[in-house]
């Protein structure tokens, strides 16, 4: 821990190491909103984080670089010592991989682990027998425990046997003033002109991840047999990710083959700033991954008024009210439903602005990205003092 972790005031600045996804916009969201507020940031293997903090947020941390992994006990050293020198006081990890067990080993900082679907619904992401011990045992050894639902933060519960630290569900909430309907006119025009759709073209949105577990060949089959490409058009979001090409190619080409592709487009991985106009532009947005927990993409598609249409997976309940708030729901796997139900939207504009202002209301109250941050640094501060007392 560092030297005064054990004199902690309840103020103090502090000094947080991220260990998680080197790829993923929360980790630079957190990181950015931490350093904003007067913390000191490192971030962990993962120079692309730091350089997405600075350009997209304005926000500086510093990198911490460790050894390979086959190196054992000596990177668990190393790692260790350079915690030690760097004066952490908490590290946050996001992305529960055996490798980071190394923060709940003796020497180690206080720690906060935040689970994610990916962690811990084995029934969709297949793990190994060893790699779920190594999952649990951080759980098991954390100082804080989060998780982004219910059902997520349930499960992680579980897996803590006897350790009694905190367990709380912290949103990837929406920054509010970013996500603010009013004002966005003139942005939206813009994307839309770029992305070549007309002022009358109907906009139904495909947000997440370019991946087969997010179905986006299931959007595409469901836009072409609806009625939406007699007005409207499909956008669908890059997200630059270097493995997204091959699976992209796979959805046009099933776009091509069902007589849409032209009624198809490509949104650019865009900068944070730039996300609110492409999203409000949208009438509707269709999500549809395996497994799920509350994505900050359904939330900030809320406070823009955007109604979603998803699968009525267990991690959605409570946000996403079907046919009363944020979207509506289908059976998973139901094809025919999902048709319908984009239809249902396509043909009454009125029911999916119903939807998206009582979805904005509840994101205004339950999503707030400020709020979110202070509910870390509560539980940051609660590990600290936990891990300082020699217990959880």
């Amino acid at each position: 821990m560092s030297d005064s972790a054990s004199n902690l005031q309840p103020d103090r600045p502090l000094t947080v190491l991220l260990d998680g996804d080197p790829a993923a916009p929360q980790q630079a969201r957190l990181g950015a909103a931490l350093a904003q507020r007067g913390h000191r940031v490192l971030v962990l293997d993962a120079p692309k984080i730091i350089r997405q903090m600075k350009e997209e947020f304005g926000a500086t941390a510093e990198p911490m670089g460790s050894l390979p992994r086959w190196f054992g006990p000596w990177r668990i050293r190393n790692l260790h010592d350079k915690a030690r020198q760097a004066r952490v006081d908490v590290v946050h990890i996001n992305f529960i991989l055996p490798h980071r067990e190394v923060w709940t080993m003796p020497g180690a900082p206080a720690c906060v682990a935040t689970a994610w679907g990916s962690d811990l619904n084995t029934e969709v992401f297949k793990r190994s027998a060893t790699h779920e011990a190594a999952v649990h045992r951080i759980l098991q050894g954390a100082h804080a425990v989060t998780a982004d639902s219910q059902p997520l933060l349930r499960k992680a519960a579980a897996t803590m046997g006897g350790n009694p630290a905190p367990r709380e569900l912290v949103f990837w909430g929406a920054d509010l003033k970013a996500f603010d309907r009013t004002g966005l006119e003139q942005a939206t025009a813009r994307l839309r002109e770029q992305l070549g759709i007309a002022p009358d073209d109907r906009v139904l949105l495909s947000p997440r991840q370019l991946a087969p577990h997010y179905h986006i060949d299931r959007i595409v089959r469901a836009f072409a047999m609806s009625e939406w490409p007699k007005d409207g058009v499909l956008v669908i979001k890059q997200h630059g990710k270097v493995n997204e090409a091959e699976y992209l190619n796979i959805v046009l080409g099933l776009a091509k083959a069902a007589g849409v592709r032209d009624r198809v487009r490509l949104a650019p991985r865009m900068p944070y700033e730039q996300l609110p106009a492409l999203y409000a532009m949208a009438e509707a947005a269709v999500s549809l991954p395996e497994a799920d927990g509350v994505p900050s993409t359904f939330l900030e598609l809320m406070a823009v008024r955007v109604p979603v249409v998803c699968w009525n997976l267990a991690a959605y309940g409570g946000v996403v009210k079907n046919g009363e708030r944020g979207g509506l729901t289908v059976p998973k796997g139901d094809q025919g439903a999902l048709i319908d139900t984009i239809n249902r939207i396509h043909a009454d504009p009125e029911l999916g602005q119903r939807l998206g202002e009582a979805g904005e209301a509840w994101a205004r109250e339950n999503a707030d990205w400020s709020a979110c941050v202070d509910k870390w640094l509560a539980l940051y501060r609660q590990a600290i003092a936990a891990h300082a007392s020699g217990g959880h």
